[in-house]
């Protein structure tokens, strides 16, 4: 009996081998990099019309799956990889496989973890940028949390740093809000390296998480209205329905400089001049 059983376990495995050398086969071209020595959980990157399976994750070109223990550093999780926690050595490149009898797709995703930069609290690999116009309140979001929630969806409590030192939420300038840090009337002066982070405890032991946001600040749009102020009362006389060109640049039409760039601008392209 025994022997009966180790020979369909074996047949099983070289089936499961077989199919997933004739999957589809398709790569993300986005490379998320993240803090080494943190919690990390990756999720298969499926289309709504792939989901027609069970997903199972591979490292590189290995026919192996991942570990579904979850006492094990790296392991999948339902459909998620956790790295408990995620190390430099993890880098690479990992599959998640979704099939059924009739389908079978294999995702390559390419996972980079990295250190913090000598007197630095992070890697400028691993930055996001984010950008806020000036002269109104904004806010900065803490990236890829949705998957640290509890079980009532709520999310750790953050701490928020600039350039590595702590940031004062005195809920005037800078108010925390879950995942998000509300800046009140957004200045140059706001620009830098923000950090959101937090602890995440997993099978009672607690783990670090880190974002690193760059703020960039861009001018506020303010759309510009042609503006004519030359010639000052030209009129033309023209039938019912006739067709009128006007062959003046805006230029000719005594259009301001401002004007004129804004423009083009707006357009895409320069304006006859």
């Amino acid at each position: 009996m025994k022997v009966l059983l180790r020979l369909v376990c074996l047949i099983a495995v070289l089936i499961s081998s077989l199919e997933a050398d004739m999957c589809e086969e398709r790569a993300e071209r986005v490379i998320l990099v993240s803090s080494a020595y943190e919690i990390d959980v990756r999720s298969c990157l499926l289309n709504p019309n792939e989901r027609k399976g069970t997903i199972i994750w591979y490292k590189n070109d290995s026919k192996t799956p991942v570990s579904m223990e979850v006492d094990s550093r790296i392991h999948q999780h339902e459909d998620k990889l956790w790295f408990v926690p995620a190390k430099v050595e993890d880098s690479g490149h990992y599959y998640c496989a979704v099939r059924n009898s009739t389908y079978c797709l294999k995702v390559k995703i390419t996972i980079k973890f990295v250190q913090h930069e000598p007197n630095l609290c992070y890697n400028t690999e691993a930055i996001f940028t984010q950008k806020l116009p000036v002269a109104a309140d904004g806010q900065l979001v803490c990236p890829y949390m949705e998957f640290f929630k509890d079980e009532k969806n709520g999310l750790p409590e953050m701490q928020w740093h600039k350039d590595c030192k702590p940031l004062h939420l005195d809920n005037i300038n800078f108010t925390g809000v879950t995942d998000r840090l509300i800046i009140a009337n957004v200045t140059a002066a706001h620009e830098g390296k923000y950090t959101c982070g937090t602890f995440y405890t997993y099978l009672g032991k607690r783990y670090p998480i880190t974002r690193v946001i760059e703020l960039i600040t861009i001018e506020e749009y303010k759309p510009v209205r042609p503006v004519i102020v030359s010639p000052a009362n030209e009129t033309m006389e023209a039938g019912l329905g006739q067709r009128i060109a006007d062959n003046h640049s805006p230029r000719e039409l005594g259009m301001e400089e401002d004007v004129i760039e804004a423009y083009q601008e707006q357009t895409g392209g320069p304006s006859t001049v």
